[in-house]
């Protein structure tokens, strides 16, 4: 099996596993209990916060409210003061459990609309929360936050930061609130926001997030050996970064040039919707125009190939993607994208396996 599907969920490196193994004869003690262990769990889980904000940002001047997946930590900030029946500015590119819970609680929300590169054009809007994606989960769009929040000064600053958390050196400063997943870089499961600890909204967002789960228990507790495993896997990532990056980047130009050659029904050809210069290197989209996508990914499955025709979140809706409707695309080549997303373990081998598998899915089309 080739495994491009890191995206939605990505493939746990064996160190990664190992540790989590020997973490469940250990670590079972709920974190909440008045003994010794539930003690020691408390206290290992505060040194684990240190580590994780050291591991994405160098040093530990953040406070870390764990979760169990990126989307209840959407809606613990959709709840909280710096969201509910505040106006906010968002944008059109962002993960629907992102603005889906933001137009839940949010006495208003103005979308930013992206150039057909993907980057989002920035606009002055007068919000008391912006909220932004780091990388775009479908089209793998690299964004600049710091220009983005800029367009509606002294806000709340919130970063969906799921798809650069232990890909991508994370933008210091740049937001009050980052919100990472550990399936997103090989951990088992996992999930955080890192809050500024300087940030003007710390101390209240805070107090909320504990009311949140400790005391309205409107969201549940998150199992001691997944986070642990989860910070594990983001020293892991963040350790070997720069020569991940210089992997990676090598596979995504092959791919890039391999898969821009490959003809379609009808005589046209592949083409990369996004720019290198503009992308994560960790995700690559395609456009086959003329070419349902969906039926694509099911038969490249066939051939053990697991690639995506958009966000996994989606992946069951009637409708076509949108955020290549957001680009512009209209009509049939709203349903054509590819989405192949890596890993530091993927390998040229595995593009060329993908090449050759999409080329006899096509011949056969």
């Amino acid at each position: 099996m080739v495994y491009l599907d890191h995206a939605a969920a990505a493939r746990p490196p064996r160190e990664v596993l190992e540790y989590f193994s020997s973490l469940l004869a250990e670590e079972f003690a709920n974190q909440e209990a008045a003994h010794r262990l539930g003690y020691e769990a408390r206290r290992r889980l505060d040194a684990a916060a240190e580590r994780l904000a050291g591991a994405l940002f160098g040093k530990g001047e953040y406070a870390v409210v764990w979760g169990m997946n990126g989307t209840e930590l959407f809606r613990l900030i959709a709840d909280s003061p710096v969201v509910a029946g505040r106006r906010g500015l968002s944008s059109l590119l962002e993960h629907p459990a992102l603005t889906a819970n933001l137009q839940r609680t949010a006495a208003g929300l103005a979308l930013l609309r992206p150039r057909r590169d993907g980057t989002l054009i920035p606009e002055a809007a007068e919000a008391e929360f912006a909220a932004f994606h780091l990388v775009q989960s479908e089209l793998g769009v690299l964004q600049a936050p710091e220009s983005l929040f800029a367009s509606s000064p002294g806000g709340v600053r919130i970063l969906d930061a799921i798809q650069g958390a232990g890909r991508l050196p994370l933008p210091e400063n740049a937001a009050d609130l980052y919100v990472i997943s550990g399936h997103k870089f090989g951990a088992p499961g996992g999930a955080a926001i890192l809050v500024d600890k300087h940030a003007p909204c710390a101390k209240s967002f805070l107090e909320f997030a504990h009311r949140y789960r400790h005391v309205e228990y409107r969201c549940g507790r998150p199992e001691v050996p997944v986070l642990f495993a989860m910070v594990f896997a983001a020293e892991l990532r963040c350790r070997e970064m720069h020569e991940a990056l210089v992997r990676v980047r090598d596979l995504n130009r092959f791919l890039r040039g391999a898969l821009s050659r490959v003809e379609l029904p009808g005589g046209g050809r592949c083409f990369c919707t996004i720019p290198e210069e503009t992308a994560s290197p960790y995700i690559l989209h395609v456009m086959l125009p003329g070419v349902e996508s969906g039926v694509v990914v099911r038969m490249l499955s066939e051939a053990g190939i697991m690639v995506a025709a958009g966000s996994a979140c989606s992946s069951e809706s009637r409708e076509s993607s949108a955020a290549l409707r957001a680009l512009g695309y209209r009509g049939r080549d709203a349903w054509s994208g590819l989405r192949v997303s890596l890993s530091p373990e993927s390998t040229v081998d595995d593009g060329k396996k993908l090449v050759e598998a999409l080329r006899n899915v096509l011949k056969n089309w």
